[in-house]
């Protein structure tokens, strides 16, 4: 009876699983509709017109792809550019914004269209590997991002020594889908595999 018991579990546990992306993109979208639904109904109690309201909807979402448009194509927008000018002589924001934007520029690849290094350290101790965005670096000390799974916004900075790390193909993205799906989308396995060494 408790080896059919464990067998039934461990059906469910496999059918689970096996819904999980369902669940994921699910969720997702769900948060997407109550982020919508949301932002309408703030925009309708000021409106108070269904048709204003989509119209101020439709639009902000034309902004965003004129924006993303005019910085992927030319590198800049002169609109964000004044934005940028603004808050950076605002001393009480300047400081928070410098950050998000940098942030934000480290995410999309680069305020100069490069892509961020990923890399590879022992971390939280020796013969653990983990991928890590490199950030920024001074001589031979690396300021490393340690993502942490399932969810590549949060981790850790540190500062390592250059010989610490080491350097891999992996884009940003192929890094993140890695950390997201936790370690089953494993790209560049033989890169990879090269890179960490065997213990004796």
């Amino acid at each position: 009876m408790n080896l059919k018991v464990k067998f039934f579990l461990r059906y469910i546990f496999v059918g689970a699983l096996s819904l999980f992306p369902l669940i994921l993109v699910l969720i997702v979208v769900n948060y997407l509709k109550n982020l919508g639904i949301s932002a309408y109904l703030s925009l309708n109690d000021y409106t108070n017109s269904f048709g204003v309201t989509i119209a101020l909807m439709v639009g902000v979402i034309c902004v965003f792809a004129i924006l993303g448009y005019s910085i992927e194509k030319y590198g800049r927008s002169i609109f964000v550019a004044m934005i940028d000018s603004t808050f950076e002589k605002i001393p009480a924001i300047r400081s928070v914004y410098s950050v998000s934007k940098k942030l934000a520029a480290m995410l999309s690849g680069g305020e100069d269209g490069t892509k961020k290094e990923v890399v590879l350290v022992e971390y939280p101790k020796e013969n653990l590997w983990v991928p890590a965005y490199l950030l920024n670096r001074h001589k031979n000390i690396c300021v490393l991002f340690i993502p942490t799974s399932p969810n590549p916004t949060s981790g850790y900075t540190v500062l390592v020594d250059e010989s610490l790390i080491k350097k891999t193909t992996l884009t940003l993205q192929e890094a993140s889908s890695f950390i997201i799906s936790m370690g089953a989308d494993f790209p560049r396995k033989e890169e990879i595999s090269r890179l960490i060494p065997v213990a004796d």
